[in-house]
């Protein structure tokens, strides 16, 4: 989810704006319609060997969204690498925009309706609050790469220090999620271990994150080579190998498997894998493409927006009821197709209407922004 930085001209730099303008379209859609199905479907339609597939395809979404948010802050620290190299009022910017990640996280999951309850919520809400969801794993992911562009100085030292923080991220994450962390923080523990309600806690999450912005990197050093090139060595090539490598552990006796298929770093290839081959996929696609209609990018580049009003539109929020108070899991299938449609129109039309405003009056982008942040806050008082 975050920005990408698109730039126009043709050739190489044309080429990857359609690849990731793509790649994104394709995970909000599947963003959209996971969660709409997992909140509204009736019990009875949730089984079958059609329904075991979209749960393995829906357990992809997460790991293409931070893919490719961790590609678009490569790219985009590429292109300006010495305004974010030091402090600078660019860093400050970028800096300021992942702490909004973090601040709407928590805000999805406010205990209370109002402040003055704070000091009565039960527990529960509190730790429900303090859980780690995506929104929060991106931006303290990124602030950590952000301070690591900081700290590396050159491109080949900072996609060094992602590959090592990669496999950390990976290896360390059983052992991490082995710990006793009640007596940690609250708050700490919950970016550790998914003992504390977390469903994306950094270990090892931020790995999906980190991968996206070395295969970034890469794909910068390539300057003007093909795509399909790229594609093929970065994506595809790694991508069965991984796959491969799980299936593989899948499918040997336990006598030899041992723990290794329920181990992290089969878990992560199991979904890295898949993601790869569908980034692949997607790079070849795009090179018959010349030019995509704005629509595309303005979804790629409204993820955060799409994100934050969808969820409220189907869990709800402290501000709102959504659709699973009003409906609950009773949909049809053909209940549950007219919805997603609906959504997933909904939030084309907010994010074309909303990229193009921002494009046009930025000023009046601006003040709306601040306007409805403002009234979501007034709302708490």
């Amino acid at each position: 989810m975050a920005d990408a930085q698109h730039t126009g001209g043709t050739g190489g730099q044309s080429r990857r704006v359609i690849f990731i303008d793509l790649a994104r379209a394709l995970a909000t859609v599947f963003m959209l319609y996971g969660h709409a199905v997992a909140a509204l479907l009736a019990p009875e339609y949730q089984k079958g060997t059609w329904f075991e597939i979209w749960v393995f395809q829906r357990g992809l979404t997460s790991s293409l969204f931070l893919l490719l948010s961790g590609f678009a802050f490569s790219i985009a620290t590429s292109k300006h690498w010495a305004a974010h190299g030091h402090l600078s009022i660019a860093f400050i910017r970028r800096t300021r925009r992942f702490l909004l990640f973090v601040v709407l996280g928590y805000a999805l999951h406010f205990p209370v309706q109002r402040f003055v309850d704070l000091a009565s919520a039960p527990t529960d809400r509190w730790l429900s609050f303090l859980a780690v969801d995506v929104l929060q794993l991106i931006g303290a992911t990124f602030l950590a790469v952000q301070l690591l562009v900081l700290a590396t100085r050159t491109r080949r030292a900072f996609t060094t220090a992602l590959f090592i923080a990669t496999l950390m991220a990976i290896f360390l994450a059983d052992w991490i999620w082995s710990l006793d962390v009640s007596r940690m923080p609250a708050w700490i523990a919950s970016y550790l271990s998914p003992k504390t309600g977390s469903q994306f806690p950094l270990f090892p999450w931020a790995a999906f994150i980190l991968t996206g912005a070395m295969l970034g990197q890469l794909y910068a050093a390539s300057g003007a080579a093909p795509i399909a090139r790229y594609a093929n060595r970065a994506l595809l090539v790694p991508g069965v190998i991984l796959f491969g490598a799980a299936l593989l552990i899948g499918v040997l006796p336990l006598s030899l498997a041992g723990d290794a298929w329920d181990a992290m770093p089969t878990q992560v290839a199991l979904r890295m894998g898949p993601s790869l081959l569908v980034l692949g996929a997607i790079a070849h696609a795009s090179r018959r493409v010349v030019r995509l209609p704005h629509v595309f990018g303005a979804v790629a580049q409204e993820t955060l927006l799409i994100y934050f009003i969808h969820l409220c539109i189907v869990y709800g929020s402290i501000w709102n009821s959504g659709l699973v108070q009003r409906f609950g899991p009773t949909f049809n299938p053909l209940e549950m197709l007219i919805c997603v449609l609906l959504l997933i129109a909904a939030m084309v039309v907010l994010a074309y209407y909303w990229n193009r405003l921002k494009h046009a009056r930025p000023r009046s982008a601006r003040w709306i922004s601040i306007g409805a942040g403002g009234l979501l806050l007034y709302n708490l008082l």
